[in-house]
């Protein structure tokens, strides 16, 4: 398949737009089936809180990769720093889903609705001031190299916090004290031409941070093969005290889990990651019917019951 405006330059592919594996080592050690069950897990918990009307929330879908595969290569010492965006990785880390409810309602975290944190498993609390947490998570980063090698921290922002004087004193922090920290940056490709608000700088950050003498990867965010390579590399150095790193994973926002009709399909992580189950003859409707009716129970059970709850306490 040609490439379109949609497909990022200067990438290398691991799982092409049909669906087809063009690297296999890169998928080593992958179950790709049990990673499709965990991304649409995370499509389904973007639909259900759409519907909640939380505040300063917006859709995550199309940005699945980063989110789930942070969370499935984190080990138990490392921590994680997500974005508002980045909800879905709680329960890969083993939130209880009651928990992960009553915390995205604000019923048990400072009361501000879409907060999750959980010291006990490594996920760092995101502060209302939009980038505050890439500090918090040097900090963080800082106090394990203290501690020894063997654990890191990862932050998870959008390219627009890379025009702020956060980003850059973050970037500052972790080269100069050498930190296990990886920041995985979710850019966006514009074929139209951005938005003033997006306040791009030309070249794609990953090229930027090498300036500032960061390790940086740039990877296609619907390949999520692809992903996982890169994300597992920079997790993998900054463990082993190999100093930070930034991967860049470009992806392409599908609002409220529908496709644009300029969007072509395979942008969609999903749909591509489906298209090469389907392949490998380990899809069928009946499998993808079971995964979500089942997601579907169980987000409607903790939500429903977080809200009886809130709604009895505040009787």
């Amino acid at each position: 398949m040609e490439p379109s405006p949609w497909d990022p330059e200067g990438v290398e592919q691991s799982l092409d737009a049909e669906g087809l594996l063009l690297d296999k080592r890169a998928a080593h050690g992958l179950d790709l089936r049990a990673l499709y069950k965990r991304m649409v897990a995370a499509r389904l918990l973007d639909l259900r809180l759409a519907r909640l009307g939380l505040p300063m929330w917006v859709p995550s879908a199309g940005e699945e990769a980063a989110s789930v595969l942070s969370a499935t290569l984190a080990g138990p010492e490392d921590w994680l720093y997500p974005s508002v965006r980045d909800l879905a990785l709680a329960p890969i880390r083993g939130m209880d889903l009651d928990e992960f409810a009553q915390q995205v309602l604000g019923a048990t975290y400072n009361g501000r609705p879409g907060a999750i944190a959980a010291a006990d498993l490594g996920i760092g609390h995101a502060p209302e001031g939009l980038g505050m947490h890439l500090p918090l998570a040097a900090g963080q980063a800082h106090a394990q190299k203290l501690a020894g090698p063997g654990r890191m921290t990862a932050a998870l922002f959008g390219e627009g916090l890379t025009t702020t004087a956060m980003f850059h004193e973050t970037v500052a922090l972790a080269v100069t004290c050498d930190l296990p920290l990886v920041l995985v940056c979710k850019s966006q490709l514009w074929p139209e031409g951005a938005p003033a608000e997006a306040g791009l700088l030309g070249d794609s950050v990953a090229e930027r941070v090498k300036a500032c003498g960061l390790w940086s990867r740039r990877v296609d965010g619907a390949d999520v093969v692809g992903v996982y390579a890169a994300l597992d590399q920079a997790f993998r150095r900054a463990r082993d005290g190999r100093g930070p790193g930034l991967v860049e994973v470009v992806a392409t926002r599908l609002h409220a889990g529908e496709k644009s009709a300029d969007v072509p399909a395979h942008r969609d992580p999903l749909e591509r990651l489906r298209r090469h189950l389907d392949r490998e003859k380990q899809w069928t409707p009946t499998f993808q019917d079971v995964i979500e009716a089942e997601v579907r129970g169980q987000l409607d059970r903790a939500f429903t019951h977080a809200q009886r709850q809130s709604a009895e306490e505040t009787r």
